[in-house]
């Protein structure tokens, strides 16, 4: 009877469908309510844009929920059924957040790869996006966003979505240069550790070397702790939902690009 139970257990679970990605409405697809009107209408402008001058696809959607989906499998869904980019060019990206489960996910077409690679979409992830969202301001993010991606894509030359956001816009990952300031205490710690281990040969040991070193010891685990400790608390804001459907694209439709799974995937 147990096996009877779990055989129909599974069956239900296996029997659930995927969620249907929906029709795309132009370039800004925000079902989950974070934008408001003006960011909106900037994001479309700029992206329509975009398409027409650079032939480059990006495309924006967001969910109030994924339904229990997984990100990477809806995402590559979304973007088969969409196509952005050029056929043959294959020059299309899109950039997906699902707001109950705080994830996100940049998909990338294959003719994007080698100018948005997938460590530049984590960087965008992790520096750009991530923390506009903790804060609660998810236009800057997603407006910060989309100039990235779209001065990679397209070499710069693009223009600004919002002049207010672009100065904010950064290559560096805070991550990245925390380590690279724990790296260089550690290898000042162990110049400092040689220095008095030659000088106690040299000249004996003496009465404050241990305490000299207890000293310098505690003093370098302290500056680590304050670089290595990058993470915070946070919690994230609300957003008003919508339904699929309603809208209108100005033209902006898909071309036949295709993707291969290059992107990034992160959350805030």
């Amino acid at each position: 009877m147990k096996r009877i139970f779990t055989a129909l257990f599974l069956c239900a679970a296996l029997s659930v469908p995927a969620l249907v990605p929906p029709v795309m409405n132009g370039p800004v697809n925000d079902y989950a309510g974070l934008l408001n009107s003006a960011e909106k209408r900037q994001l479309t402008d700029f992206l329509t844009n975009l398409s027409d001058t650079k032939g480059i696809q990006i495309a924006v959607l967001t969910l109030p929920s994924l339904e229990g989906d997984d990100l990477e499998s809806f995402s590559m869904r979304t973007v088969e059924q969409w196509k952005l980019g050029k056929k043959g060019e294959d020059n299309g990206a899109l950039l997906l957040i699902a707001a109950a489960e705080k994830k996100i996910r940049i998909e990338v077409g294959y003719g994007l790869e080698s100018t948005l690679t997938d460590m530049q979409s984590g960087s965008i992830i992790r520096n750009i996006i991530a923390p506009a969202f903790r804060s609660g301001n998810y236009g800057k993010g997603i407006i910060g966003a989309v100039q990235k991606m779209a001065n990679l894509t397209a070499g710069g030359d693009v223009g600004d979505i919002d002049e207010s956001y672009a100065s904010e816009i950064s290559d560096e990952d805070p991550a990245a240069a925390s380590r690279s300031s724990a790296i260089v205490l550690f290898l000042f710690f162990v110049f400092m550790m040689i220095a008095m281990n030659r000088r106690r040969r040299r000249f004996g040991r003496s009465r404050g070397s241990g305490f000299a070193r207890s000293a310098a010891t505690a003093a370098f685990l302290s500056s680590l702790s304050k670089h290595s400790s990058g993470t915070s608390s946070w919690s994230g804001g609300s957003w008003g939902g919508s339904s699929f459907g309603g809208g209108s694209g100005g033209g902006f439709s898909g071309g036949g690009g295709g993707f291969g799974g290059g992107g990034a995937s992160g959350g805030w």
